[in-house]
């Protein structure tokens, strides 16, 4: 009896499946954090663990290198960076088999959507199916890296005029700027209050104000906490009232917040027909593939259809592009 190749492709595509499933489970447990706790730190302290423990599970260490991935060291150690930033503890192995996992499913989707013509259709076509489902596999986790990072970003420039007011009171109290930090981790959510959790952490254990600074700001690169770094930097080395400096800084970046708010909601029209400009040429050549699958059979054997198509995504993109900068505003 011939073996059927169908059976190792529906085994490829359970197997696809459940990596990713995995994978985005985990994900979104990572992501979600606590309910019970004000933030992960919190919860993590509630549920047993000591805080080393809680410290060097929050504190991913940036590794120079990322020595499995060979020469890839440093791509890997850049995607990293990437996970550190999304504030996910997920490891960098079980997002790279993420990544296989969805390369294989893709590659498997398009064998089955086009009843495996591309396998048969030569060597370059199965070649090129085989680099578009890498691309995809790995430029989705990645671009899902990203926005999650950018929207903690985001969180965290919103959270810190609260967070700052919170420490001018604890200032204004007696209190010293450590204390004061340690009041922002245990009053503050995620992810600001697990942030200065881990630098308050990092000063228990040896490091002094100005590294722990430093290494926040690494973490997380939002442009208003450069300011707080540098008033609190000098006020540790010359002396001043800290106080009345943050005070001033939490008013200027709730100002400025809710300007880009205001402009946000301004340019919200042109955002959304922007988006809509975007996804409409690829919504309409799927309509037509799926309601019609032999529309462009008598044009898919000329040498200059895929050409022609390559330079319309080409200018797709580029299109995407401009509307993106015309819609999107620096405060």
């Amino acid at each position: 009896m011939p073996f059927d190749i169908t059976y190792l492709l529906y085994g490829g595509i359970f197997l696809a499946a459940l990596l990713l499933i995995e994978g985005l489970y985990f994900l979104h447990a990572d992501s979600r954090g606590g309910r019970e706790a004000v933030n992960r730190r919190m919860r993590m302290i509630e549920g047993g663990a000591t805080t080393r423990e809680v410290f060097e599970t929050l504190r991913r260490s940036r590794r120079e290198k990322a020595t499995f991935l060979g020469p890839l060291g440093d791509l890997g150690t850049w995607l990293d960076d990437q996970i550190q930033q999304a504030g996910l503890t997920v490891s960098l192995t079980r997002i790279c088999v993420m990544m296989m996992a969805l390369t294989v499913g893709i590659f498997i989707s398009i064998l089955l959507l086009t009843k495996g013509a591309v396998a048969f259709a030569g060597l370059g076509g199965f070649v090129s199916v085989l680099i578009v489902s890498a691309a995809l596999g790995i430029a989705l986790p990645i671009l899902y890296l990203r926005y999650l990072g950018s929207k903690r970003l985001q969180l965290f420039a919103e959270q810190l005029p609260d967070a700052l007011d919170v420490m001018v009171r604890s200032l204004h109290a007696g209190h010293p700027i450590s204390a004061a930090m340690s009041l922002v981790t245990k009053e503050m959510p995620d992810p600001i209050g697990s942030e200065f959790g881990v630098a308050v952490d990092e000063m228990t254990y040896g490091l002094d104000l100005r590294d722990a600074l430093g290494n926040l700001g690494e973490r997380v690169d939002v442009e208003d906490f450069r300011y707080v770094i540098v008033a609190i930097n000098i006020q540790h080395d010359t002396g001043g009232n800290l106080a009345e400096v943050l005070d001033g800084l939490s008013k200027v970046i709730r100002a400025r917040f809710n300007m880009f708010k205001k402009i946000r909601a301004l340019s919200a029209e042109g955002r959304l027909s922007a988006k809509i400009l975007a996804i409409m040429p690829f919504l309409f050549g799927g309509f037509v593939y799926f309601s019609k699958p032999g529309y462009y059979d008598h044009v898919a054997g000329d040498p200059l259809f895929f050409s022609f198509l390559g330079v319309a995504f080409v200018l797709e993109l580029f299109g995407i592009y401009v509307m993106y900068r015309l819609v999107n505003f620096r405060v």
